[in-house]
């Protein structure tokens, strides 16, 4: 099963940042997941929260900041805030440190609330740029965002990102029928919304079925006798002890 470090390992260190990315190193998982968004200047930064204020300090939106006000942020935590691996890190420094490795990496667009123009253009020349078109797996929310990867560069490979809110608007087989069109390789479900139906269904139409964000024992278990083929998880290395079992 892969098994991925969410936001790095961010159960114990603060998460995208490449203090969370660097111990997640030798914890023999299949990847790390992380966010991506984009700066006023159009630098890629890896980040959750459209906003500053929850794991950093200062205000605004990262649209609307420049690289330089970013990195200026520090951590809402006083014994690590000074850390220089602590700052908001780009998409290429985090490219940097996995491509020497045989980790993979799940690039997540954070896209569908805000719109970042051209974002899946700059991310796909990043990868090319650091030959890791086969170690790279970019996922969102936003389907649109999936097609354009798919049509910008057919090696990489996309996931649809399905909520509790995505089901509102469309069942499983219209969200099956996005995954085709978009040409998708995996569907990343959130661990409430999955079931036997749901697997089951994926698999016939050839998907992987990556769970996120997996920090129980219990539904790792459960996910495990669904025959899932991933996770997402704040603690890659107790989860993996789950699957080892």
């Amino acid at each position: 099963m892969n098994i991925y470090a969410h936001r790095g390992n961010s159960g114990f260190f603060p998460e995208n940042t490449m203090y969370a990315f660097e111990k997640s190193l030798d914890l023999d998982i299949y990847g790390i997941e992380l966010d991506v968004q984009k700066t006023k200047d159009g630098v890629l930064v890896v980040l959750h929260d459209e906003t500053l204020g929850r794991i950093f300090d200062g205000k605004g939106s990262i649209k609307k900041l420049t690289f330089d006000e970013l990195r200026e942020a520090n951590l809402n935590d006083e014994k690590l805030k000074d850390k220089t691996n602590c700052k908001i890190p780009t998409l290429e420094e985090v490219l940097e440190l996995i491509a020497p490795t045989d980790l993979n990496l799940n690039i997540e667009i954070k896209n569908n609330k805000v719109k970042y123009k051209d974002i899946e253009k700059d991310i796909v020349n990043l990868i090319k740029k650091y030959k890791m078109e086969n170690k790279v797996l970019i996922s969102s929310f936003n389907h649109k965002s999936l097609k354009i990867v798919s049509k910008l560069n057919s090696k990489i490979k996309t996931a649809y990102l399905v909520g509790p809110s995505t089901f509102k608007y469309r069942n499983l087989k219209k969200v099956l029928k996005i995954c085709k069109d978009c040409k998708c390789t995996c569907i990343h479900p959130s661990y409430d919304v999955v079931n036997k139906e749901f697997v089951d269904e994926a698999h016939k139409k050839g998907l992987l079925v990556q769970v996120y964000t997996v920090n129980s024992i219990t539904i790792m278990k459960k996910l495990i006798k669904l025959k899932v083929d991933g996770v997402f998880t704040n603690y890659p290395k107790i989860i993996k002890t789950i699957v080892n079992d």
